[in-house]
């Protein structure tokens, strides 16, 4: 009992740890086609940054946007990768993927054998069924090595370049000079090694086995084993497998209770992701680290990307928050957040004993859907094999949310004033002091501002007036400063020589104001069609506004005329006395406080709700549209910025032919042809932006979106070409240029062979009109039937020639003087070859003809 209690603490003080920095960024793949089963017990990532999962259908192929099924015969139940080219093996048997053009394709290599695990060792690749063992080399079978009889494969696992044999004796063999020998490497005696992983760099590999326990090896060393703080967790929600996040972090699944993320120095859990915080389900098919230190988890929902490395953290997924979220506030430490339902401080749990469940399981049912049962037909289990036990899951108690009592409905707004948070909303307004609401004014509010030069909070009501209060040591006093004034006010900020803007829906005002006291008024009227809410900022002496999507600036006269120094916004919005916009590529703001922020960031989240500076101005904290609560900061970014290539995806024609070199060959009479690029993005592939440039036909780039990664032509006029495209991501990092020629052929009827054709058969009938004038006066009849249609083909011939030259998009009228004129020019050389022929039909050239006739020679 003792120790349950011990285990429930340490447990709950290591997630109490985690809730104060939030959890980590988390992105939810699943496949459009409802075919495609999402269920997938293995995953890899090639060095193009493709990521391939396996799939009772097939191998699913994946680049951040597009998922490709490649079909296979049967299921597919494991996948490794050598020198880029992946092995694939289920119940067809093995076979690798082979790659013509943009078509990928399953290649068998070896069939009618059940391949459930494969492994990449000594440079080969190793696929094992319950009986053998495969080994192949050069992407061809080169061995099958046999195992003794009494004895099965359970798996099969890699350790510093030496493929190593789970098999059914519990014991460890390793293949070795083609053979199964027992293994020299020293490993954890007792349970079964559920899997091993290495890290790239430190060459370090982390061991797991049945009982929970986790072991870290270092080459020509004994295994050491990791003492986790969340020891009993692990161990009671069933281990599953593991990998490395990098040098410093692994990543453990589990059977029941998530994904935790330990710190390999310490054991102590950095982070845990279960369904509590945003993970889909709590049971965990597989793990894989991408190249971006990213973890992908796999689940019955479909795929997870853990993000630890990425500057957001989570803090939505807490308990007792409710309602859309629309702002959050610190004041001292202390974290508010306003949504449709009230108001919400983070507290911190006491740390009492949660109630523990209990659920009847069968572990050895588990396990069989992450390895093959090696029992034999005739083979009876003993009577233990298989237990029924108790499992009781901890669950800690950490950080929640609890909803502040006497404040109901919208918290639209939040400020701070001498320490005290005051908060406005359809309620009304109210001052929080320990936790505690204190009206201010009962009725609806749209926004409340507080004036640094009256001293004086200002608020604008649903019903149109503008009231003001002084804060005195008893109460909130009103002081009826702007009682005259009547106008759905919806923002309100002061400049740098303190003068009061409100923000109307057609009209601005200003309130001017020397030593505290209002001195003088004046409005502006300002268009706005859209009837947007607008807002505005001070930017040093200058004010500007931003509705109706345009920006407008004060000419410091009478009115705000439109400032087309900036592009208009695309979404804009103010929060925390801070205005934001997005330009079409980037969230932006004028305020230089935050100019140490990599505000870039922020291009992951198109659409945005609301977005403050904590207290001291380091970190973010963000809303979005989906209604997640982040927290943003600069101290918390890749350690590793990796850049996938930028990669030609799909080419759509009609008979297109595309080369070994990439180029594409395609007949102008089969209309449309689109060229499908992706840099593989992991992060946020929507905010990838992509152009291009067709050099040949025209002189400049696209613009910079992220739907240009389709270049789509409809039509395209005989010639060669090259496309050149370039991509860009959220952080404005470009890609190298990438070039595909391509070349449009012209019809047959416009092909040189095709003129050539023509001119041949021309001279034959000029030929054979000549020789049967000369042969025989009698068949003059025929020579000039033969001249006359000679002459017609001759002029045929020269128009088309001039036409294929010679290329106008224009009306019948056009074309019909345009032919006109083509005729008139030829005239002269068509008169005379007719005269020619005509003399000719008639013999007047019959010596000349006759003297240099090749017969004569």
């Amino acid at each position: 009992m003792k120790a349950s209690y011990l285990a429930f603490f340490i447990a709950a003080l290591s997630l109490d740890a985690i809730a104060q920095t939030g959890n980590s960024f988390l992105t939810h793949y699943a496949p459009s086609d409802e075919r495609i089963d999402y269920r997938s017990m293995g995953m890899l990532q090639d060095s193009r940054g493709l990521i391939y999962f396996t799939n009772k259908k097939g191998v699913l192929e994946f680049d951040g946007r597009n998922w490709r099924l490649i079909p296979t015969p049967g299921a597919v139940y494991t996948l490794s990768i050598k020198e880029n080219v992946v092995y694939v093996g289920g119940v067809f048997g093995f076979g690798k993927l082979s790659e013509k053009g943009s078509e990928r394709m399953y290649e068998p290599l070896i069939n009618n054998k059940i391949i459930f695990s494969s492994v990449v060792a000594n440079g080969k690749v190793y696929g094992c069924s319950e009986t053998s063992i495969v080994s192949i080399s050069a992407e061809k079978v080169e061995k099958e090595i046999k195992v003794e009889a009494g004895n099965s494969i359970r798996g099969l696992f890699e350790i510093y370049d030496r493929a190593l044999v789970k098999s059914s004796l519990h014991n460890i063999l390793e293949v070795k000079t083609d053979t199964l020998v027992k293994a020299d490497i020293a490993l954890p005696v007792g349970s079964e090694v559920l899997f091993s992983n290495q890290n790239s760099k430190s060459r370090e590999v982390i061991l797991g086995d049945e009982s929970g326990k986790v072991y870290l090896i270092k080459e020509k060393s004994s295994p050491i084993e990791i003492i986790l703080q969340d020891a009993a967790y692990v161990r009671q929600n069933s281990l599953s497998n593991g990998v490395w996040v990098n040098e410093k972090m692994i990543a453990l699944g589990t059977l029941l209770g998530g994904v935790l993320l330990i710190d390999v120095s310490t054991g102590a859990t950095v982070d845990h992701l279960d369904f509590t915080t945003g993970l889909p389900d709590n049971e965990v098919f597989a793990l894989m680290t991408d190249q971006s230190e990213g973890v992908w988890v796999a689940h019955e929902y479909g795929f997870t990307r853990i993000a630890p490395s990425l500057p957001f953290r989570s803090f939505n997924h807490f308990p007792g928050l409710t309602g859309n979220l629309l702002c959050i506030r610190s004041v001292q430490g202390e974290v508010y957040v306003g949504t449709t339902l009230g108001l919400f401080k983070l507290t911190k749990e006491d740390n009492k004993p949660a109630s523990l469940q209990t659920i009847r399981s069968n572990q050895q049912e588990r396990r069989d859907l992450f390895s093959f049962s090696s029992k034999r037909k005739n083979e009876k289990p003993a009577i233990n094999a298989m237990p029924t036990f108790e499992t009781k899951i901890i669950k800690p108690i950490g950080y929640s949310y609890k909803k502040v009592n006497g404040i109901e409905g919208k918290v639209v707004q939040m400020i701070e004033l001498n320490g005290k948070l005051i908060i406005a909303g359809l309620g009304g307004v109210f001052e929080i002091n320990r936790d505690k609401a204190k009206s201010i004014i009962g009725q609806p509010v749209k926004t409340i501002f507080f004036s640094p030069s009256l001293q004086q909070l200002m608020v604008g009501t649903y019903n149109n007036q503008i009231k003001t209060f002084l804060d005195k040591p008893t109460a909130w006093s009103e002081t009826h400063l702007l009682d005259t004034l009547s106008d759905h006010i919806s923002y309100a900020f002061e400049d740098n020589l303190q003068n009061i803007w409100l923000c109307g829906r057609s009209e601005v005002y200003r309130v001017e104001t020397v030593d505290g006291k209002i001195s003088d008024a004046a409005s502006f009227p300002v268009n706005n069609p859209s009837l947007d809410e607008m807002v505005g900022v001070a930017y040093g002496n200058e004010v500007y506004l931003a509705a109706s999507g345009e920006f407008k600036k004060f000419d410091h006269k009478n009115s705000f005329v439109r400032y087309d120094s900036l592009p208009g916004p695309h979404r804009y919005f103010a929060s925390a006395g801070y205005f934001w916009f997005n330009d079409g590529a980037q969230w932006r703001t004028v305020d230089s406080r935050l100019g140490t922020l990599k505000l870039q960031w922020l291009g992951l989240f198109p659409n945005l709700r609301f977005l403050a500076p904590d207290e001291n101005a380091q970190s973010l904290w963000v809303i979005t549209a989906d209604n997640e609560l982040y927290k943003f900061t600069n101290s918390q970014l890749l350690s590793d910025d990796v850049h996938y290539p930028l990669l030609l995806r799909e080419v759509k024609g009609q008979k297109i032919k595309i080369g070994e070199d990439k180029g594409v060959t395609m007949d102008q009479s089969e209309n449309e042809l689109s060229f499908e690029f992706i840099q593989p993005d992991y992060i946020s592939s929507y905010a990838m932006q992509y152009r291009y440039q067709v050099k040949g036909l025209t002189n400049g780039w696209t613009a910079w979106s992220n739907t240009n990664h389709v270049a789509n032509f409809p039509y395209l006029p005989p010639g060669s070409y090259q496309l050149a495209m370039q991509s860009r991501d959220v952080l404005g990092n470009e890609s190298k240029i990438e070039l595909i020629p391509f070349e449009i052929l012209p019809p047959y009827w416009k092909r040189w062979w095709f003129y050539a054709l023509e001119f041949s058969f021309f001279s034959l009938l000029m030929i054979l009109s000549v020789k049967v004038s000369v042969a025989n006066s009698k068949y003059q009849f025929v020579s000039q039937i033969l001249s006359l249609l000679t002459v017609i083909i001759f002029i045929q011939f020269i128009q088309t020639g001039i036409n294929s030259l010679l290329s106008f998009k224009s009306s019948p009228v056009i074309d019909f003087i345009i032919q006109v004129f083509i005729a008139l020019v030829v005239f002269p050389l068509e008169a005379y070859f007719t005269k020619f022929m005509r003399g000719a039909a008639e013999g007047k050239y019959q010596i000349w003809l006759k003297k240099n006739s090749p017969l004569n020679n």
